[in-house]
């Protein structure tokens, strides 16, 4: 099934956290941005459905676990998954990529020139919801704000 709406951020919470078991601070923002744009949910497998059903998925640009605590490593792990990144982007050839964490921006950037994705390619970034209750909001408006634009675009 071809991805409309693909949310691109860092890496996997871990095992036991991911935003499908709808247990993580992702979640939360992304499920907010949704109602702000869509209306309430009455339950978290009603939203889960509604953003299958928009043809929306999220993605990591790493997709094995990330070295959080050493920037080097970081910074490297990033920069070796644009390739795997852009591959899977040639998959889904999404029509709208909303990056998730300010600091994943130019690495995604670079997956996508790699993708050779369409030029009418809606693409726009919003702070990932941790660290501040400043950044919580910022992704929630963006994401909405995004979603508000695309789809009365299109």
């Amino acid at each position: 099934m071809p991805t409309e709406i693909l949310l691109i951020t860092e890496a996997k919470a871990s095992d036991t956290k991911s935003f499908y078991k709808c247990n993580t601070p992702l979640y939360r923002s992304v499920k907010s941005a949704f109602e702000m744009q869509f209306g309430n949910f009455e339950t978290d497998i009603d939203f889960l459905a509604f953003f299958k059903e928009m043809k929306c998925k999220i993605e990591y640009l790493v997709t094995e676990v990330i070295d959080r605590k050493d920037k080097k490593i970081r910074q490297k792990q990033r920069s070796e998954s644009v390739d795997s990144l852009s591959k899977r982007l040639r998959i889904y050839r999404p029509k709208c990529i909303i990056i998730i964490m300010k600091d994943i921006e130019n690495f995604v950037l670079m997956a996508v020139e790699r993708a050779n994705l369409p030029e009418d390619l809606f693409i726009k970034s919003v702070p990932f919801p941790a660290m501040s209750e400043k950044n919580r909001i910022n992704c929630e408006l963006g994401i909405a704000k995004i979603l508000k634009d695309y789809v009365v675009g299109h």
